[in-house]
């Protein structure tokens, strides 16, 4: 398997969308795409980033370069369940961290967090699928301002 396949069965075991990834790389989200689907290769550059990013374990990451990942010994399922788990969590972990300054230093966004954490579910889904829309409006007036 080739490593965008392998990155892209990696982030879709810890749940994680092709759009966030795309962010957590500063990547435009096509491109991301791109490399998932072995369409354009991913620089050597980036190989750090996305290692960092997704906080593969060093052996994981090396496997998935090396194409590899056939030579380690098969796991029980119990057993890749709690290692998926636990590198779920080491990604949250990792995920909050960076976004910890941003957090604690813009008001408006602790209190946006608060008000989307007392709604149900649902509610908390169509509200900010409605923030996404309204921020796609905003980027492409904002692109249109500029080239004016």
């Amino acid at each position: 398997m080739s490593f965008g396949k392998s990155l892209r069965q990696y982030r879709e075991n810890m749940n994680i969308t092709q759009l966030e990834a795309a962010y957590q790389l500063d990547l435009v989200p096509n491109t991301y795409s791109n490399y998932e689907r072995c369409k354009r290769p991913i620089p050597i550059e980036l190989l750090p980033k996305i290692k960092k990013a997704f906080n593969i374990p060093d052996e994981q990451f090396l496997d998935m370069l090396l194409n590899q990942s056939h030579r380690r010994k098969k796991m029980t399922v119990e057993k890749l369940a709690i290692q998926t788990k636990e590198l779920r969590e080491r990604y949250m972990i990792s995920f909050g961290e960076s976004y910890f300054d941003l957090i604690s230093n813009t008001q408006e966004l602790r209190q946006l967090l608060g008000f989307l954490n007392n709604l149900d579910d649902k509610k908390r889904r169509l509200c900010l699928n409605a923030i996404k829309s309204i921020l796609v409006i905003y980027s492409d007036l904002a692109d249109e301002l500029v080239t004016e």
